[in-house]
């Protein structure tokens, strides 16, 4: 899988609702031991995505996560910019996502929010 076929597929994730579908995205994209790094949490596992990925869509419903900008991609690592808000709306928040990427999975990821 291709580094830009698993941030199109993490991104995809995010944006999904909670249920089999997006369990099954997790298992496929995201290492077993995965490591989620947020300002407020650290987090493991695929329970850690699915935590982050419930907590951030019940703290802001109704919002998606765009890349905005190129993503730059360094041996291993994998960052793009991004904005959070209502599909049809302006961005209520910007950040950056830094993704490390081994055996075509999400080892590592690291999200920086802009403020």
């Amino acid at each position: 899988m291709s580094f830009e076929s698993i941030i199109v597929a993490h991104l995809n994730a995010w944006n999904s609702p909670s249920g089999p579908a997006r369990e099954q995205a997790i298992a496929q994209i995201y290492s077993p031991d995965v490591f989620v790094g947020e300002p407020a949490a650290a987090l493991t596992g695929h329970a850690g995505v699915e935590e982050a990925i419930a907590a951030l869509q019940a703290q802001l419903p109704n919002t998606v996560i765009t890349r905005t900008g190129p993503t730059q991609i360094s041996q291993d690592l994998a960052t793009y910019a991004w904005t959070l808000g209502p599909a049809e709306g302006p961005a209520l928040t910007s950040g950056r996502d830094v993704l490390i990427i081994r055996d075509g999975k999400v080892a590592s990821l690291y999200v920086i929010i802009d403020g």
